[in-house]
């Protein structure tokens, strides 16, 4: 196949013209065929316009793909390695969507997944997706960026810099994007503008838009760092640095604005599971703002699938917690919120627009299972609802199966969810609710012997390389 790709312009019979100039990228129609079942008709089934061909090669134009994401799948089809990175993944996934190149799908989809679950991997993805006006998926990751929040954005100068202006302010003005200090949002404004020029725009310009834009709160800045970043850099007119120092001296300025999601991830995000219990009393003092529980909810188990090695902690965390709630009245329905919030993460199908999250990240489906597990032990889960979780499972695993998989590796998560069954069923076998996990952990048993098989057979080569920057 190697020799076959190398030589694909002497062994070919087909010609894909390839963006606006039509870049030649020829093949062997049988390949293509084999990697899908488009490319099959499109060569092989009466009633396709290259049917009807009469030279050598058969020319298909592909206008809606640019040549280097082309050029990874016509690398796949061959067999060979492909190289995903920030900037080519979703030209590589939107050509592998359209020519229905399942493993190929399968493949970026996990890559973006896990590279997001980092601050860097979600801000490269962000941005790279907005100035490739792949807008379906710039928007499935925005709330990522937003719950890392502008420290993140100021920590990844290669990465916002091709950010389109409009994307940028609409993140920097979110009252959802956690902001610890208004110092990260000037360096992360000051690190986009300072490469306008690859946007084609001004630095000047650029700067002077988000100064006069209230996107950085001037008054909120330490007055040392304002008066060395922005007053002796001449960053500011006399007249309006002036006027940041009597807003700052009379303590006039308003805080940021931020939602009650924003303020309690912010609380969460860089907090260990060894030191969960410390912040309770800080998640309290929001106790009596309205959607609480259902937002509390969100954030704890987020955080915990964000760290889902140490799941056990922070569910020991929660039960503290929702303890400290019980004198505000608010503890029954605070437990009652969360527990929906985990089913309804395992009972919801993902649209075909998500990257990130439950069946799509193999992190957080395995990291919710022990959430789910973790909640049964401290009996605020029953078992029915695990049998339930088991079926969506095992019958996500089948489903996937013929398609190569799915990028949440339900197989992994399944098994690791029957084993606690099974130790309920030692201990309570009379339970009605597990009349069916033999019969589950059959279906299981087949499809971890598909699962092994099917890695044997992979060859090394079809893996995707990881490498985030191009």
């Amino acid at each position: 196949m190697q020799v076959m790709l190398e030589n694909s312009a002497t062994y070919s019979d087909v010609e894909f013209q390839v963006g606006p100039d039509g870049e030649s990228i020829f093949g062997l129609k049988a390949i293509y065929a084999r990697a899908s079942e488009v490319f099959s008709k499109m060569f092989f089934e009466a009633g396709f316009r290259e049917q009807h061909e009469t030279s050598p090669r058969v020319v298909v134009r592909v206008e809606d793909i640019m040549p280097k994401s082309f050029r990874q799948l016509h690398r796949w089809v061959y067999d060979m390695d492909v190289t995903l990175t920030w900037d080519t993944v979703f030209g590589i996934l939107d050509a592998a969507r359209k020519y229905m190149v399942e493993d190929l799908e399968l493949q970026c989809r996990r890559w973006v997944a896990l590279e997001a679950r980092e601050a860097a991997g979600a801000v490269g993805l962000f941005s790279a997706a907005a100035a490739g006006q792949w807008f379906q998926w710039s928007q499935a990751l925005r709330s990522r960026v937003e719950s890392f929040g502008a420290a993140a954005l100021a920590a990844c100068p290669e990465a916002i810099r091709q950010l389109p202006t409009d994307t940028f302010m609409e993140v920097l003005t979110s009252e959802d994007l956690c902001v610890a200090k208004e110092e990260d949002v000037f360096e992360a404004v000051q690190a986009w503008a300072a490469a306008a020029d690859e946007r084609g725009e001004d630095p000047a310009a650029a700067w002077q838009k988000m100064a006069e834009s209230d996107v950085i709160h001037f008054p909120l800045l330490d007055m040392r760092f304002f008066a060395e970043k922005v007053v002796l850099q001449h960053r500011l007119p006399q007249e309006q640095s002036l006027l940041v120092f009597v807003s700052k001296a009379m303590g006039s300025y308003p805080a940021r604005q931020a939602s009650l999601l924003a303020r309690l991830q912010l609380i969460l995000r860089d907090c260990s599971a060894e030191d969960a219990t410390s912040i309770i009393d800080n998640i309290l003092e929001f106790r009596q703002e309205n959607t609480y529980p259902q937002t509390l909810a969100h954030c704890l188990v987020q955080k915990a699938l964000a760290d889902y090695e140490h799941c056990s902690e922070w569910v020991s965390m929660w039960t503290e917690l929702w303890g400290a709630l019980r004198a505000e009245g608010l503890r029954d329905e605070c437990v009652r919120a969360t527990v929906d919030y985990c089913q309804n993460l395992f009972e919801e199908d993902p649209s075909p627009e998500n990257l990130i999250g439950v069946w799509i990240c193999p992190y957080d489906t395995l990291g919710l299972v022990r959430v789910l597990c973790k909640l049964n032990d401290s009996r605020k889960l029953a078992v029915l609802p695990l049998i339930k979780v088991l079926e969506a499972l095992v019958r996500k695993a089948e489903d996937s199966a013929p398609q190569g998989g799915c990028t949440c590796d339900p197989v992994s998560a399944a098994t690791e969810l029957a084993a606690h069954l099974d130790k309920i069923r030692s201990r309570n076998g009379h339970l009605t609710a597990l009349q069916n996990l033999g019969s589950l952990q059959q279906r299981l048993d087949a499809m971890s012997g598909h699962s092994r098989k099917k890695d044997r057979m992979l060859s090394p080569d079809r893996e995707a390389s990881a490498s985030p920057r191009s």
